[in-house]
């Protein structure tokens, strides 16, 4: 009987390598420091690693390390596929509520105003969700759409600094609506209840994001504080810059009873950040979070001048409340 041949150690190496720069979260990696930020780079790490295991593959002396390579980067394709493939839209949910959801992160207050203000004239979203953007943005942005039916709010006092605040826009569409501020998670955000919502509650936020040590332990509660968020009932809507991807553990476990508006529509992989790299390059870390039941009737990622993000548009046909 002939003796089966041990794995060749080099091929060890570059298999855990590998596992290392592709998954991290099934290592329980993707909430330390710099996992938490590297697993962001999943789909480029998955296109890097079947790259390498291609080039190895011919010769005999690298195949072994090229199995473990492309094992792993093919663990790591059935990880991200999904999010770029487009599926039909589904039912449109009978008695249900029509919602058009802006959310753009205008860098401390640097976006276009002019830009902005034409897309809201273009679209007319009902919500426009508005990460670091605090007084001074919203003082210069609301001359602009005043006269298309807006009211506004903004998360932190006069004074604070842009990128500290959130603005929303509400539509007099959506009828009689309370908004108020809150702070939950560690950056303060805005809550719209009411009016077309019926019971539903809407959160427009800005997640910290994880880029320090330090830093890690307030993202990872934000995830927590939006995990308790989602499995409320009804489901809420969350929209705005949450610094996390769906790469991330910790943020597809605090999706409870919701789903990203760009499930199914082939968009979910487009790049909203950082806005200066191909679209197929950045991560997506803007999201409109709609309930489980909901049908995404349409989802654009929008280039906006001035800021370093692309703002995510979705029309979507929400479901009864249950």
């Amino acid at each position: 009987m002939a003796r089966r041949r041990p794995i060749p150690f080099r091929a060890v190496v570059a298999g855990v390598v590998a596992a290392f720069a592709v998954l991290p979260d099934r290592l329980r990696l993707d909430s330390r420091f710099p996992f938490v930020d590297s697993v962001s780079l999943r789909p480029q790490a998955v296109a890097v690693a079947l790259a390498v295991a291609a080039v190895l593959a011919p010769a005999r002396a690298t195949r072994p390390m090229a199995v473990g390579v492309g094992v792993v980067g093919l663990v790591g394709l059935a990880a991200v596929a999904e999010r770029g493939v487009r599926r039909p839209a589904g039912v449109v949910p009978e008695g249900g509520t029509e919602l058009k959801v802006l959310a753009a992160n205008v860098l401390k207050g640097r976006a276009d105003t002019g830009e902005l203000a034409t897309l809201v004239e273009r679209e007319h979203p009902d919500i426009v969700v508005l990460p670091e953007a605090g007084h001074d943005f919203r003082d210069k942005l609301m001359p602009l759409v005043g006269g298309l039916g807006y009211r506004s709010w903004v998360s932190t006092p006069p004074g604070a600094r842009d990128v500290h605040s959130v603005t929303v826009l509400v539509s007099d569409d959506m009828g009689d609506v309370r908004v108020r501020q809150v702070r939950e998670m560690r950056l303060a955000h805005l809550e719209v209840t009411g009016g077309r919502l019926g019971g539903r509650v809407f959160r427009g936020i800005h997640a910290t994001a994880p880029l320090h040590r330090r830093l890690i332990p307030r993202w990872s509660g934000d995830m927590e504080v939006l995990g308790r968020w989602t499995r409320a009932t009804p489901a809420p809507i969350v929209a705005g810059d949450f610094n996390a991807t769906h790469d991330h553990a910790a943020f597809r476990a605090a999706l409870g009873g919701t789903r990203s508006a760009a499930a199914g529509t082939g968009k979910g992989l487009i790049g909203t950040y950082p806005a200066k790299f191909p679209r197929w390059f950045g991560i997506h870390i803007d999201h409109v979070l709609v309930p489980v039941g909901t049908t995404t009737r349409r989802l654009e990622i929008v280039d906006l001048a001035g800021t370093d993000h692309r703002a995510v548009l979705a029309e979507v046909a929400l479901g009864r409340e249950d």
